[in-house]
C-alpha cells in the first residue's frame, strides 16, 4: 500500500485545516570542515487543536530537505498526535511544497492551498523559539525597521559587499575621523571611523561629534555607556552565527550578496535597553555612506576633503566627505591630553641636542651639561631649532613628526620621509605598522632592516654590541628588527622569528626593546629549553606572572612534578591566578575576553595567550597546572 492510499484510507475531519512548511530551529550547528548551518524541520500544526506533528526523522540538515518529509510529518501526525484523522485542507507557503502535496494527495479528498502567511504556525513556532530562548528576546532583523523592505535591504546589502570589497582599511584606520558633511540628517551620526586595519573586526565605528571621538579614546567605558542612552549607530561584518536569525534566513531566502564567507553585514542601533533596527531613511543615508566610501580612492584621502555622487536604493546622492585631522593635526600636546603618546617622537628632542653639540669643542661633561642647560631650559618639547643637516635627518625629522600624529598622516609622512632618505628605517617601521596583512608587514619591516643598516654601516653590528641602544642613529634599525621578528612568528616562520631575536639581544643585552618576551615562547615551542633556561635566568623577573609562569613551566619539563616545580607554580599562582584560568581555557581567544574587566585578568590573559601553546605542547603540563595550580 503507498502513502497515498494509506491516507485516503484515513477518516477525514470536517472541517479541520493545517498548515505546515519547512522550519529552521533557532540554533547553530558547528562541524568541523563545513559552514555552521541551522538544522530543518517540516511541522504541522492543527487549526482546531493547536497539536503540532513533525517529521519522523526529526531533524536534519538543509541540504538534505525533501519534499517527501512533509508527507511523511502528515501521515504520522495523522496516525498519531490527530488519532487517525486526516484534514480536509492543508495550507502551505511554498510553491513547489503545494505541487508536490497537491499531485501525492490527489484523490484523498485533502484540499491543498498556497497561502503567503501562516500564521498559525508561525504563532506555533515563535512560542516554541521563545521556550529554546529561554525568554530571552530575539535581537530584531533589518525588517523590523520601520519602512524597510526586502528590495532595500537587496540594494543595501550590495553596498555592504562594495564597502568590503574596496577595503579601505588598507588605508585609513580607527584613528582616522571621516567627517560626513552632507548629506545630512538629524538623527544620523555626523563622523565615522572605518574599521578593519587589525584583521578581527571590519566595518564602520560612529560618532556625534569631535568630542566623542577624543572620550572614546581617553575612557572606552565611560563613553560607550553614555553614547548609548542617545542610540549608538554600529555598522560590522560577523559571522552568520552572531548575525539576528531573521537576517540569516532573509540572506539565505533572498540570496542577498556576502562579500566573503562569515562577513554578513549588521546596522544596528544600540540603546541601554536593546538594540533596535534602522529605518528605512536611516538605512538609505548608511546606504549612501558605505557606496561613497567604497569609491573613495588614495588620491581623495591625500586631498582630506572629497565629494561622490552615488546611486542609492532612495536615488542618487551627493556625498561630501572629509578628513579633518589630516587637514588640521591636532597638535601634539592636544593628542597627548587624550591618550595618544608615542614615546619615540620624544628622540626628536635628542637628536636636537646631538646636532646642537655637533663640531663644538666642550672641554669635560660640567661644560656639556652647562651649554645644555642655557640653549634648551625653558623650550617646550618638540621645538626644533637646529635643522637637519642631510637627507637622512630630514627623512627622520618627519618620522618624528608622524610619531606626533594620529591615522593616515603617518603614512603620508612615511612615505615623503622614504623619499627623502632610502635609507629612514623608522619610515618603514611607520609604514608596517599601518598595513594590513602579515605579509606586507614583513616586506616592509626587512626593507627597514636594509635601511637601517645602510645608515649606520653593517661595521657597526660586528663584534661585540657596546651600548647599540644608547646611539640615537642605531634605535631605527632595532625597531625594524623586532618588528621583522614579530612578522615572522606571526607568520608561523619560527625558526627566522628566533634567529632575528638572538640578533636582537646579542645587539642589545640589556634588552631595552624586552625581545626575550618574544623570544622565550618560540624557545619553548621549539624545544631548546636549555636555551629557555638560561633566558629566564638571564632576564626573567619573577615578580611577573611572565616570568613566573615561565619558570614554572621550565622547571616541570626538567624536573617534573618535583618539590622545585611546585615550588615555582605555586609562586606564579599566587602572583597571577587568573593566567591559570586562562591557560585552562580550551577556548582561549585571539581578542580579549569580556571578563578580562580589570588590569590584573588583562595582564593574565596577554600572558597566558602568549604561553598557551608551549604548554598545551608539554605532555602533563596542563593536567599538572590543574590539579596543583589551585
Amino acid at each position: 500500500m503507498d502513502t497515498g492510499e494509506r491516507i485516503a484510507r484515513l477518516p477525514q475531519e470536517p472541517g479541520e485545516t493545517w498548515q505546515g512548511a519547512f522550519v529552521r530551529v533557532p540554533s547553530w550547528v558547528a562541524e568541523p570542515g563545513r559552514r555552521p548551518y541551522r538544522p530543518v524541520g517540516f511541522f504541522w500544526v492543527s487549526l482546531e487543536t493547536g497539536l503540532v506533528g513533525a517529521a519522523p526523522g526529526g531533524l536534519t540538515e538543509p541540504e538534505k530537505q525533501q519534499p517527501a518529509m512533509a508527507l511523511d510529518a502528515f501521515v504520522e501526525f495523522a496516525t498519531g498526535s490527530m488519532g487517525g484523522r486526516r484534514p480536509q485542507r492543508v495550507e502551505v507557503r511554498d510553491e513547489a511544497l503545494a505541487r508536490f502535496l497537491d499531485e501525492a494527495l490527489q484523490g484523498t479528498g485533502t484540499q491543498v492551498v498556497l497561502r503567503a502567511q501562516l500564521p498559525a504556525l508561525d504563532a506555533t513556532m515563535s512560542s516554541f523559539y521563545e521556550a529554546i530562548r529561554e525568554g530571552k528576546a530575539p535581537v530584531p532583523g533589518y525588517l523590523a525597521g520601520k519602512g524597510v523592505t526586502v528590495e532595500r535591504i537587496r540594494s543595501f546589502a550590495c553596498a555592504a559587499e562594495l564597502f568590503y570589497q574596496a577595503a579601505l582599511w588598507r588605508h585609513l584606520s580607527n584613528d582616522d575621523l571621516i567627517r560626513v558633511e552632507a548629506p545630512v540628517r538629524s538623527t544620523a551620526p555626523k563622523y565615522a571611523v572605518v574599521f578593519g586595519i587589525g584583521g578581527i573586526e571590519h566595518g564602520l565605528g560612529f560618532y556625534r561629534s569631535v568630542d566623542g571621538f577624543w572620550a572614546a579614546h581617553r575612557d572606552p567605558d565611560r563613553y560607550y555607556q553614555e553614547a548609548l542612552d542617545g542610540g549608538m549607530w554600529s555598522f560590522t561584518f560577523c559571522p552568520v552565527t552572531e548575525i539576528p536569525l531573521d537576517d540569516a534566513d532573509l540572506w539565505e531566502d533572498e540570496a542577498l550578496p556576502v562579500p566573503v564567507q562569515d562577513a554578513f553585514p549588521l546596522a544596528v542601533k544600540i540603546y541601554p535597553t536593546g538594540v533596535r533596527r534602522l529605518t528605512a531613511q536611516a538605512l538609505s543615508w548608511l546606504e549612501g555612506l558605505l557606496r561613497a566610501l567604497a569609491a573613495t580612492r588614495e588620491d581623495d584621502l591625500l586631498q582630506g576633503r572629497w565629494t561622490k555622487e552615488v546611486a542609492t536604493f532612495d536615488g542618487a546622492v551627493e556625498c561630501k566627505l572629509s578628513l579633518p585631522m589630516f587637514l588640521d593635526p591636532p597638535h601634539p600636546t592636544v593628542l597627548f591630553r587624550h591618550g595618544f603618546h608615542d614615546r619615540r617622537a620624544m628622540e626628536s628632542t635628542s637628536s636636537q641636542v646631538g646636532r646642537f653639540l655637533a663640531g663644538k669643542d666642550l672641554a669635560d661633561l660640567d661644560t656639556v651639561n652647562a651649554a645644555l642647560q642655557a640653549e634648551f631650559s625653558g623650550e617646550p618639547s618638540g621645538v626644533r631649532t637646529y635643522a637637519p643637516r642631510t637627507a637622512l635627518e630630514k627623512a627622520q625629522d618627519l618620522c618624528y613628526d608622524a610619531f606626533d600624529s594620529i591615522g593616515y598622516r603617518r603614512v603620508v609622512l612615511a612615505r615623503r620621509a622614504i623619499e627623502t632618505s632610502g635609507d629612514c628605517a623608522d619610515a618603514y617601521v611607520l609604514l608596517a605598522e599601518a598595513a594590513s596583512s602579515p605579509e606586507e608587514r614583513r616586506e616592509l619591516y626587512a626593507a627597514g632592516v636594509e635601511a637601517g643598516k645602510r645608515a649606520v654601516g653593517e661595521r657597526t653590528f660586528t663584534g661585540d654590541a657596546k651600548d647599540l641602544w644608547g646611539r640615537l642613529e642605531v634605535r631605527p634599525f632595532f625597531r625594524t628588527l623586532k618588528g621583522l621578528a614579530g612578522a615572522y612568528g606571526e607568520l608561523g616562520r619560527q625558526d627566522e622569528a628566533i634567529d632575528a631575536y638572538r640578533e636582537l639581544l646579542r645587539l642589545d643585552p640589556d634588552d631595552k626593546q624586552g625581545s626575550a618576551y618574544g623570544l622565550l615562547p618560540l624557545l619553548l615551542v621549539a624545544g631548546s629549553d636549555e636555551e629557555a633556561e638560561e633566558l629566564v635566568m638571564d632576564h626573567g623577573n619573577p615578580d611577573e606572572e611572565f616570568w613566573a609562569y615561565t619558570r614554572a613551566l621550565v622547571a616541570f619539563r626538567k624536573h617534573g612534578n618535583g618539590p622545585e616545580s611546585q615550588r615555582c607554580l605555586r609562586r606564579a599562582v599566587a602572583r597571577n591566578p587568573h593566567v591559570r584560568t586562562y591557560l585552562l581555557d580550551e577556548g582561549l581567544s585571539a581578542s580579549l575576553p569580556d571578563d578580562a574587566d580589570t588590569e590584573e585578568k588583562e595582564e593574565a590573559f596577554s600572558c597566558a595567550r602568549d604561553l598557551q601553546q608551549a604548554w598545551r605542547q608539554t605532555p602533563g603540563a596542563r593536567e599538572w597546572l590543574a590539579a596543583r595550580g589551585a
